[in-house]
């Protein structure tokens, strides 16, 4: 098998690969890009798309706020409707614009932006079997390819075949979370622009949300903290259509709604503990890094802010001609300081607070009473 030389191999085409290798537009470097799948593809997600996310995409690639615009297939959010338990909705307003879009239609725009770039070389449908270091740099083996670069970016997601091999990523139960996805049509009482969450004492220690993605279809899920799940017992797909039958609110929604495909399960890597995330000639970016919101479960944001920052690390190290596992270490710390304050207060309160369902009603109650504290609760969100 011939060996193909670049200068940077990124493993994974979602939001992570794809911006990281648009950041590297400038550099001169030569990319390679390979992904197990072919695009466009279906991932498992909320497919909610912060307005703070959406704001960082477009600083790497400004041509991306136009697209996104004109993007037919798509909602854009201004308001989050937080139901806890049986009170009123908390009514949320966002000032940045926000959207809901397929991750199928998302990650396939940011694609075929990227392989317009001249500097990276796209190689889909190429599952990754083995990723090794060598004496002058790493080599990527595919079941068709070998290729060879300075440095490789794990941006593949939770079951990253880079951070198995270089960084010995292992599930930690601890500090993940499981998931069950599925899309709806015919919804009926939903408004395109109001993202629905509902913190109920059926769902805790995690959330059930209706996030439309047209005027009549909805992305609709629940997930919860692993330790949870296996400590009780939980089916999610069970729960989740438990949890819809027992709501008349849902059930008014989603009582005559057709599921389109099925009802399909992923894992959260939340980042609540430092993770290996950089070494000897790698950068983790995105789910590979572990870098999930323990509290909401977002992650397309942090994805885009690891892409950022790896990609200003890879430009240094090119410039210094050095890949060791301290000079990467750079990327680590501007991660950890750009996140680490948040995240370790937010796994705290999953840890201590998010299955104590009284308490959360009293502050629940509380914030329906005292703008004031609403306001504040937004802010953790």
């Amino acid at each position: 098998m011939l060996e193909e030389q670049y200068d940077v191999v990124i493993v994974g085409a979602g939001p992570a690969g794809a911006t990281c290798a648009m950041a590297l537009e400038h550099t001169g470097l030569r990319v390679a890009v390979v992904d197990k799948d072919d695009f466009p593809r279906d991932k498992i997600c909320g497919d909610f798309i912060a307005g703070k996310g959406v704001r960082e995409l477009v600083a790497v690639k400004p041509e991306l706020k136009e697209r996104l615009a004109k993007f037919p297939r798509k909602v854009i959010n201004t308001k989050t409707h937080f139901y806890v338990n049986d009170l009123e909705a908390l009514d949320f307003n966002w000032v940045l614009k926000s959207y809901t879009i397929k991750r199928m239609d998302f990650d396939h725009e940011l694609v075929q932006v990227m392989v317009q770039l001249p500097h990276v070389s796209f190689f889909p449908k190429q599952r990754v079997k083995n990723v090794r270091l060598t004496a002058d740099g790493v080599i990527v083996e595919t079941l068709g390819k070998r290729l060879k670069g300075k440095i490789v970016v794990g941006a593949d997601g939770a079951h990253s075949q880079v951070a198995k091999h270089l960084a010995d990523f292992k599930v930690d139960k601890n500090h993940y979370g499981g998931s069950v996805r599925a899309y709806f049509s015919n919804v009926k009482n939903i408004s395109p622009e109001i993202n629905e969450v509902y913190l109920h004492r059926d769902v805790i220690p995690g959330y059930f949300w209706l996030f439309p993605v047209s005027p009549t279809e909805a992305n609709v899920g629940v997930g919860m903290h692993s330790t949870y799940i296996t400590k009780e017992k939980i089916n999610l797909k069970e729960r989740f259509y438990e949890f819809i039958e027992n709501s008349p609110r849902l059930k008014k929604k989603l009582g005559d709604a057709t599921l389109e495909g099925k009802l399909e399960g992923f894992g959260l890597p939340f980042f609540s503990k430092k993770h290996v995330i950089s070494g000897e000639r790698f950068l983790l970016l995105g789910d590979a890094a572990s870098m999930i919101d323990p509290t909401n479960g977002e992650g397309i944001m942090p994805a885009i802010v690891s892409a950022k920052l790896a990609a200003q690390e890879i430009e240094q190290a090119f410039i210094k001609d050095d890949f060791s596992a301290q000079q990467l270490h750079n990327y680590t710390k501007a991660l950890h300081q750009r996140y680490w304050t948040e995240m370790k207060l937010k796994g705290w309160v999953v840890k201590y607070f998010a299955n104590q369902h009284r308490l959360i009603n009293l502050v629940g109650w509380a914030c329906v009473k005292s703008p004031f504290l609403k306001r504040r609760l937004q802010k953790l969100m």
